[in-house]
């Protein structure tokens, strides 16, 4: 009977906080209530009429703007729909301070302004922290004496000629020259003091020849112009003129050379044994000549150059230029190409020069009023074949069609003979006008 009752009891509790509960989760939850002054949105831009009379009874200075009392237990909305916890200060305004003119600063070690403008240099100069001294000079420069005494404005006669009149250093302590070292000269070749022999010293009766068996040339004609082959003045195509250096030992007969139907102008060396004969028949035959600079000793000297070509001219009288060879003899050595221009400017010959570096021979000459050309290349200088000559020939006449004019230079090989006939024959050769020297140095 106890039992029963108890159970009941229990039951009946547990069934009432079952049904509490049901209750309370289907009830609706009860209002917030919100802060005494509500937030005012920063859209409206028109005050409340009380607070605008407020406004205005009550001074700046004395208008005090109450904060919203907030509970601490109570949450705090943030105009969002988030509610914060109760006692949040997240969204909590700052406590503002009544507005207050700053005032003077008057604290010397605060921080200087950067707009203020810079301090007096007086005031710089003279302050004790600035030292402006310059650092003390190192003990060696410290002790130095300046001379006190100035330099004398006039020098002493006496002392002027005792300089002038003192003995000159030694040869070994004199400064070489700029630009040129020393060079130790044998005393025994300083002794030679005679010029080396001429090549016409052993030409036989040659040698008698003085510049006064030369021919007249008359007047003032020059040896260009007065022994130049004929040929048409008219010409207006460019100009080529071909240079054979006649080689006795190459074995081809003068009556073979004769043959041609082209101007060419044949090479003497007038050290030759038979030059005037050569040169005679070639003259014979319609063809001018050039003497080679074979004619000029080995060692010639400046002073040797008229002797030597009134000796050549002599043997080859009809000349009308003077050559030098590969080796450049004369334009490789300034005093004897001098000499040797000056004797041309009166004798009237022409100047024919190999190609090196800026062509001081031609330079020289022109500047000197000497017909003058270099050559533009050599035609057989590894005896080429005769194809290969035709070609060289080919650049030869393209070149005279830019140019003007030009000089070609080769041997009495069977080779060349063979390439000159066969490219004068030809078509290639149209374009300019095969000429003898004298006419391209004197256009």
């Amino acid at each position: 009977m106890g039992r029963g009752f108890i159970n009941g009891i229990i039951w009946g509790a547990l069934v009432c906080v079952i049904i509490l509960a049901v209750v309370t989760l289907n009830a609706p939850l009860p209002e917030r209530s919100t802060p005494e002054l509500a937030l005012v949105e920063a859209s409206d831009p028109q005050p409340e009429p009380m607070l605008e009379a407020v406004s205005e009874a009550i001074p700046e200075a004395d208008l005090e703007i109450a904060e919203p009392a907030v509970t601490p237990n109570e949450p705090v909305t943030t105009g969002t729909d988030v509610p914060l916890p109760a006692g949040s200060e997240f969204n909590r305004p700052p406590t503002e301070q009544p507005a207050a003119l700053p005032g003077t600063d008057t604290d010397i070690g605060s921080a200087p302004n950067v707009g203020a403008t810079a301090p007096d240099a007086q005031a710089v100069t003279n302050s004790p922290a600035l030292n402006t001294q310059s650092a003390p000079l190192p003990d060696v420069v410290a002790n130095l004496e300046l001379p006190t005494q100035s330099l004398p404005q006039e020098t002493d006669v006496a002392t002027t000629s005792a300089v002038e009149d003192a003995p000159p250093p030694p040869a070994e302590l004199q400064p070489a020259p700029l630009g040129l070292p020393l060079i130790e000269t044998d005393p025994a070749a300083q002794q030679i003091t005679e010029r080396a022999p001429s090549r016409f010293e052993t030409i036989g009766d040659a040698t008698t020849q003085t510049a006064a068996e030369i021919p007249d040339i008359g007047g003032k004609v020059r040896a260009v112009e007065a022994f130049a082959a004929e040929f048409d003045a008219a010409e207006t195509r460019p100009l080529m003129s071909i240079i054979l250096i006649d080689d006795p030992s190459l074995g081809l007969d003068r009556s073979v050379l004769a043959n041609f139907t082209f101007p060419v102008t044949f090479a003497i060396n007038p050290a030759r044994a038979d030059a005037a004969e050569a040169a005679a028949f070639y003259r014979a035959s319609g063809f001018e000549v050039v003497i080679l600079s074979d004619a000029l000793p080995d060692r010639a000297e400046a002073s040797d150059v008229e002797v030597s070509l009134q000796a050549a001219f002599g043997i080859v009288p009809e000349a009308v230029a003077f050559m030098d060879t590969s080796a450049n003899i004369v334009q490789a050595n300034r005093e004897l190409l001098d000499a040797v221009v000056g004797v041309l400017t009166e004798t009237g010959h022409g100047l024919v020069a190999y190609p090196r570096g800026l062509n001081a021979a031609e330079q020289t000459a022109t500047r000197a009023s000497v017909p003058a050309g270099t050559l533009f290349r050599e035609l057989d200088q590894e005896q080429e074949r005769a194809t290969v000559i035709t070609r060289y020939l080919d650049r030869a006449a393209f070149a005279a069609v830019q140019d003007g004019t030009v000089i070609v230079v080769g041997h009495t090989y069977p080779e060349t003979v063979t390439a000159l006939f066969s490219w004068a024959l030809g078509d290639r050769s149209e374009s300019v006008a095969m000429a003898p020297l004298s006419a391209v140095l004197l256009r």
